[in-house]
């Protein structure tokens, strides 16, 4: 394997036509790719995709935007079952995200909050780490992890400021970007500022597809270009810094490639 891409959505409905030549492709290519559950349904989705395909892994948990509707009603027994599943490698994606809220929900907000920290209870129970979904929280999504140092956790799509990073880091977890990093130069301060044992490259597809393909559907094999722009910012060859973002995603999420 050559290249992982930590966060995608292989199981989503943008792929319904082509799923099979998608793989192909990225097993073509040596890439690995770990798929996210976004609540119980996706989660049996992304563990079925894991399951038929050796260069695939899944993560299993329910998003902020479940909170979104009048109830939420979760089967923590099944979580709790499939988080056990052998390829099951974090839970999330889960987090905060107020983002579409008005100022007055606060019972909405409120609920993710009981999620986020049930989740987070979980991943202690099961001795996996946290695939985190952050939208303009981090503050708050660090003061609850405060509680819980021995879970590790892993800010996907990262947007923080420079001192969130830092807390972060020095909680001992690890952040990845997206494709976004192509085409803004918002985040190439931050990227000069994380280790290289701290980080990872994502396409969060079918979402942000990167320069040259921006503004058609993402898939796993463009993440090849983060791996290259990430590479141009650290200042270091795309071999170098891909084998580095293997060995952390293999010690992350406890992958067994090495």
């Amino acid at each position: 394997m050559h290249l992982i891409d930590i966060h995608a959505h292989l199981n989503f409905p943008e792929y319904d036509g082509d799923r099979g030549e998608v793989i192909k492709r990225i097993r073509e290519a040596e890439i690995g790719v770990i798929n996210v559950g976004t609540d119980l349904k996706t989660s049996r989705e992304v563990i079925k995709l894991a399951e038929e395909n050796d260069n695939l892994w899944a993560t299993v948990g329910i998003h902020p935007h479940g909170c979104q509707g009048d109830t939420l009603t979760v089967d923590w027994g099944e979580l709790d079952k499939l988080a056990r599943q052998p390829k099951v490698v974090a839970i999330g994606e889960c987090g905060l995200d107020y983002f579409r809220l008005k100022d007055n929900d606060e019972a909405i907000k409120q609920k993710q909050r009981e999620l986020f920290v049930k989740q987070i209870e979980l991943a202690q129970k099961v001795g996996k780490p946290l695939m985190l979904h952050i939208r303009e929280t981090y503050d708050e999504v660090l003061e609850i992890l405060e509680k819980y140092p021995a879970v590790r956790a892993h800010a996907h799509f990262f947007a923080g400021n420079s001192e969130q990073l830092q807390k972060f880091l020095t909680r001992g977890d690890t952040v990845s970007f997206t494709g976004v990093i192509t085409f803004t130069h918002d985040y190439d301060e931050l990227i000069k500022q994380v280790p290289l044992d701290r980080l990872m490259a994502e396409t969060d597809s079918p979402y942000v597809a990167p320069v040259p393909n921006r503004g058609r559907r993402n898939e796993p094999l463009y993440v090849r270009e983060v791996v290259a722009r990430l590479a141009e910012l650290k200042g270091i060859l795309p071999e170098a810094l891909a084998q580095q973002t293997l060995h952390n995603a293999d010690k992350t999420f406890n992958l067994g490639l090495f």
